[in-house]
Formats: C-alpha cells, sequence, structure tokens
C-alpha cells in the first residue's frame, strides 16, 4: 500500500476540501492507488496565490477540527508547508501555487477529492528531472513508462518550459538519472538499483531515437499525442492525434493531423 494510514486518513479528511482550483499534485496524484512506492509529503496544487491561502486555510481548520496538531514550516502567500500530527503519526503538507498550462482537466478522485491529471504529474516530474537527482523522479517516470511512454511525456513537457527542447530535456534527465539505494529502501520501491536503472536506460535509449526521429519529421515539439479514449501515445500511432496543452487544460477533440498547431 502506497499511503500510510495516517496518510490516508489526511487524504480522506481534506478530500471535501479539493476541488478543480485547489488540487492533489506530486508522487500522490501518480501512486496513491498503486503499489510504486510511499510518498513523504502531500502536494497540493493551485493556479492562484489567493487559492494557496484560502485552501491552506481550509485545510488547517479541518486538520485541528479532527484532533490534529499543525506546526508550520513556511507560510507565505504562494507556498506554505506544515506537520500535521496527531498521536505519533505525522505527514508534511505543501501548498502551492503552480502554472495553470496543463494537457488534462483536474479529474475528481474518490480518495483524493481531485488531483492532477497522471499525464500532467508525469510531464512535470520529466521537467523536475531535467533540474535535480531525486530518486523519487526516476521511480516514478519509470514506473509509468508503459502507459505514459518517455519520449511522448519528454516531447509534451516541453510545452510547459519552452527554454527545453526534447533532447535537451532528455540529456539532462539522463544526467540526474541517480539511483540511491538507501532512498529506494526508504520510499518502499517496488523495483531494485540494477533494475531500475537497466530499465532507465533502455527507455532512455528508445526515447533518445524516437525524439531523434520526430524532430526529422519536423513534428512541433510541446504536443501530446492522445487516442480517441484518452490514452497517451506517439506522433505516428494510428489513431493518435497531437493535443495541445492550455490554461486549465482540456479533453481532446479527435478532428485530425494537424501537426502545425
Amino acid at each position: 500500500m502506497p499511503l500510510t494510514p495516517f496518510q490516508s486518513q489526511v487524504l480522506r479528511w481534506l478530500a471535501q476540501n479539493r476541488s478543480p482550483d485547489s488540487y492533489v499534485a506530486g508522487g500522490i496524484a501518480l501512486n496513491a492507488l498503486s503499489p510504486i512506492r510511499w510518498s513523504a509529503d502531500v502536494d497540493v496544487f493551485h493556479d492562484v496565490e489567493q487559492a494557496v491561502i484560502r485552501a491552506s486555510d481550509a485545510d488547517v481548520e479541518t486538520l485541528r477540527h479532527a484532533g490534529c496538531t499543525i506546526r508550520r514550516e513556511i507560510w507565505t502567500p504562494s507556498f506554505r508547508r506544515a506537520w500535521v500530527q496527531r498521536g505519533e503519526d505525522a505527514v508534511k503538507l505543501e501548498w502551492c501555487q503552480d502554472s495553470a498550462w496543463r494537457f488534462f482537466p483536474i479529474e475528481p478522485d474518490d480518495l483524493l477529492g481531485w488531483r492532477l491529471h497522471r499525464f500532467d504529474a508525469l510531464t512535470n516530474k520529466a521537467l523536475a528531472m531535467g533540474g535535480r537527482a531525486e530518486t523519487r523522479d526516476l521511480v516514478d517516470i519509470v514506473s509509468n513508462a508503459e502507459k505514459y511512454p518517455l519520449q511522448a511525456v519528454i516531447w509534451a513537457a516541453c510545452a510547459k518550459d519552452p527554454g527545453y527542447n526534447p533532447l535537451l530535456l532528455l540529456n539532462q534527465m539522463r544526467r540526474n538519472s541517480r539511483v540511491d539505494p538507501a532512498e529506494l529502501r526508504e520510499m518502499g520501491a517496488q523495483l531494485e538499483p540494477v533494475e531500475l536503472k537497466t530499465r532507465w536506460l533502455e527507455l532512455a535509449d528508445v526515447a533518445g531515437k524516437e525524439i531523434e526521429r520526430a524532430a526529422i519529421e519536423q513534428i512541433t515539439p510541446g504536443l501530446a499525442f492522445v487516442s480517441e479514449v484518452g490514452e497517451i501515445g506517439w506522433f505516428d500511432q494510428p489513431g493518435f492525434k497531437p493535443h495541445q496543452a492550455t490554461l486549465g487544460g482540456s479533453i481532446p477533440r479527435v478532428v485530425g493531423l494537424h501537426y502545425g498547431l
């Protein structure tokens, strides 16, 4: 089970406060219902600063009413971090402002209330891995690659940071693909160090070749490629059409191939 009993309880208490304007993101948005790894904290994202203030204040009130103690670490208008404790159990909560530029709308979730779409969460992970060497990012990318191909995640992620092109982002991720066995044990990941590194190298090799091929075909960076049922694929797969990131995200309309969007 990727969530501790206390994390699950906290998330249930707070689900009533979640909305498309205040939603769970980060590792828990990816792993809450799958045995990939434990998450040390709960990330709650918002599109605007005022939503951070409203949501964090509401969550603190809810948790205090449930008998929890709140210890604030950072408390600014756009980013807030606190430890929530009841008895011997504790969890770290972070509320922050993040870009509303995404591919899909925020989704309802039975446990979390509302959460970031998993594909958008993975594009965020790719960008994070481009700038830091954290084993948890590598675990999330590799563990979700069967459903969300690495080349598709990287290609789309460039819409959220135009300073990257897909090959540059992949190269940065390669540089930061550090595997720390102690961190793997701490997060309870279902991967051994050599297995994780081997799978990453295989995925990165395939992604590099596919990214080069898409560049030769002059496919516009920053697009996702989506089927009629919302699956994520690649630019030349039959039935997969280009889909742009927008403010707030959108449900794809499969109307034809227009790579010059």
